[in-house]
């Protein structure tokens, strides 16, 4: 999947390949400061047409999936903008893809350009900060027979996701341009896997309607009533979408979860701010045997080098045993 990815100052993964191509017609509403993406100052209860070109640059027909999204923060620190959260954030008063209405399926004629309109209607009561999402454009193809289906069907039904290559335009929308501090707060911690890896996973929240920049992370974690550093990592340059939540991983490097009980110790900071948290948390035995047989980096083959000493000490132990239940019932005998 390529992605083109209009967000501040340059087009990511450009490519001659592409069969269509996209560019944002900018507002009057547009901010000053950026002009690759729509970045819109509107007051409560107003409409906006976002304008975007979409020129065809194959000699034959293509039909374009225009979708509207919610900005959210995935678990490596980056916002996405071309797909939605499994869950929408509780702190979310208005999703921005909810304000959006996009014409669903573009069709366009061999080499033809056709500029569209998406309908961006500002909530009724003023808010701060802002909201956050993208339009995804992305080529879809005729599913098989569809020729012979009849009128009534709905069109969405015939017709299905390329997996070649997507435009993603950023859409940010604000009432005022005062600027609001973050306020990060740790949910949770937790054993969890990652790509089937085991990790401990660190709930970050933003609870405000701001993006959080230039974010680093540290975490640490340690069992319980002891100083010892068991796992640490830490990672910088990461960015939280407005309102949104991600589960920060600390890797266990190939080692086993061992139940118990732990402590982590974590810091962040977005340029002048900074957080530092510190939380208990318990590794239940169940879980952790759930997830040590999932992880992919842990050997599970039988370890002779552990179960052969085992074996021996084991037997050594059993004849000791019957030695000394020997000896005491030759001095309890008669003879003696």
């Amino acid at each position: 999947m390529l992605i083109f990815f209009f967000f501040g100052s340059s087009l990511t993964h450009a490519d001659d390949r592409a069969d269509f191509y996209v560019t944002p017609n900018l507002p009057k509403s547009q901010l000053a400061d950026s002009e690759n993406y729509f970045n819109v100052l509107l007051a409560p209860h107003t409409k906006e047409a976002l304008k975007l070109t979409l020129i065809n640059a194959k000699n034959e027909p293509l039909t374009i999936n225009v979708t509207a999204h919610t900005a959210y923060t995935n678990n490596n620190g980056v916002v996405e903008y071309g797909k939605d959260a499994d869950t929408a954030d509780a702190s979310l008063n208005w999703s921005i893809a909810a304000l959006l209405a996009t014409p669903g399926i573009v069709k366009l004629k061999a080499n033809e350009t056709k500029t569209i309109d998406i309908t961006l209607t500002m909530p009724k009561e003023p808010f701060s900060g802002v909201l956050a999402g993208g339009i995804r454009l992305q080529k879809t193809k005729e599913s098989e027979g569809s020729e012979d289906t009849t009128e009534e069907t709905d069109e969405s039904q015939q017709l299905s996701i390329e997996n070649e290559f997507a435009y993603v335009i950023g859409v940010v929308a604000r009432n005022e341009q005062e600027s609001m501090s973050p306020d990060l707060t740790l949910l949770d911690v937790f054993p969890d896997q990652l790509n089937y890896r085991n990790v401990f996973s660190a709930t970050i929240h933003n609870s405000l309607p701001t993006y959080v920049n230039q974010l680093t992370v540290a975490a640490k974690i340690k069992r319980k009533g002891s100083n010892d550093i068991l796992y640490q990592t830490k990672k910088e340059t990461m960015q939280m979408a407005p309102n949104s939540s991600f589960d920060f991983p600390i890797s266990l490097a190939g080692d086993f979860f061992k139940s118990g009980s732990y402590v982590a110790e974590i810091s962040a900071s977005s340029g002048e701010n900074t957080w530092e948290w510190t939380k208990a948390f318990t590794v239940k035995s169940e879980e952790a045997k759930t997830f040590n047989q999932s992880d992919v980096t842990i050997d599970h083959s039988l370890n002779w080098w552990w179960i052969i000493p085992a074996v021996i000490i084991s037997l050594l132990s059993i004849i000791v045993l019957l030695l000394v239940k020997q000896r005491n019932l030759n001095h309890m005998s008669p003879d003696n």
